[in-house]
């Protein structure tokens, strides 16, 4: 007995011991923690490239084979550009997924017309298929405008606005197939939002990682009017303006208030960046008219000749300041191809 005892001592941690060891699983655990979130942010980027590869090859197959080369999300070339309400695969007419996922026969709920909760569900479906979903969208986005499909899944992809109006000098609707008055963004007159009019595909942006619509002050939302304006629940300014509210650089450039909003879109750093950290270490992924992904620093994004159609003269009054400084931008800049 006294045997079994002693042996049965002998076994037991100390408490010396106990915490010896417990020190050890917490350094540990400190050190792979880092690693296995850089990890999973990779895999989510990668993942999100994935997805946008797809998504770059059926828009260049619906402008070329589908559309008589008119892009994906083009107001003016809408079914729905006179309806009062949205049916069939658009949910309203700036909506370049709806085509997309009617294209690709994806089985998605379609409503018909007058059928405002059909509209509603069809978004739903639309920014949660894993067709259009980044990874590492972790974004609510709340009800705005026009149909209610509640609290979702902020839309994941936005493209540019200014590839999708019409240029023409009078007429259509200011807002929705037109640039309107005032805008610092001019399109040439002549301009058809077709991809074989962009510009070289390979440095023209088809969409990217976005936060439609969100700002250092508002968080994410929707306006699903069938002609909302001004891009809609789907499109939005390029990264270069400051009347973004996709991809609103306001705190690399000083404007500190409120929330640093480019942790919505900007959100494939291998690490989490902390609020106000310095351009370019918030990273996002954009397609390419020519199908190819790349992930870019904030600041290098805001490139106005990547998002801009060919010919288009840019009055840089709207434009960031380090987006000026970096690209050597004057007050005016024609963009080139």
């Amino acid at each position: 007995m006294v045997e079994a005892r002693q042996r049965t001592k002998r076994a037991a941690f100390t408490l010396i011991e106990l915490l010896v060891v417990i020190s050890i699983i917490a350094l540990l655990i400190s050190i792979l923690l880092p690693a296995m979130s850089g990890a999973r942010r990779t895999a989510q980027r990668v993942a999100c490239m994935a997805t946008m590869r797809e998504i770059g090859v059926g828009g260049t197959e619906y402008a070329t084979d589908d559309s008589n080369g008119w892009m994906p999300g083009a107001p003016a070339g809408s079914y729905l550009l006179n309806e009062p309400s949205a049916f069939g695969p658009q949910v309203q007419v700036w909506d370049w997924m709806g085509q997309l996922a009617s294209q690709w026969n994806m089985g998605l709920y379609q409503p018909s017309q007058g059928d405002i909760d059909g509209v509603a569900r069809r978004f739903n479906e639309l920014r949660s298929s894993k067709s259009f979903l980044c990874a590492a969208n972790k974004f609510l986005s709340t009800h705005f405008g026009g149909p209610d499909a509640g609290a979702g899944r902020m839309v994941s992809y936005n493209m540019t606005r200014y590839q999708t109006f019409q240029g023409v000098e009078a007429g259509g609707i200011a807002g929705v197939t037109t640039v309107p008055a005032g805008h610092n963004e001019q399109i040439p007159l002549n301009w058809k939002p077709a991809v074989d009019r962009v510009g070289q595909p390979s440095r023209k942006i088809f969409c990217g990682d976005g936060s439609r619509f969100a700002n250092t002050t508002t968080a994410p939302d929707y306006d699903l009017s069938v002609a909302a304006s001004f891009g809609g629940a789907f499109t939005d300014a390029g990264a270069h303006s400051t009347l973004s509210r996709s991809w609103d650089r306001s705190w690399a450039n000083g404007f500190t208030t409120g929330f640093d909003a480019r942790f919505y879109a900007y959100r494939h750093a291998t690490a989490e960046p902390p609020a106000g950290a310095a351009a370019n270490v918030f990273k996002a992924n954009f397609v390419f008219w020519d199908g190819h992904v790349e992930t870019l620093g904030d600041l290098d994004s805001s490139n106005p000749f990547l998002w801009l159609p060919q010919g288009t003269v840019l009055n840089t009054s709207g434009t960031w300041p380090d987006t000026i400084n970096t690209f050597g931008l004057g007050s005016e800049v024609v963009i080139g191809s």
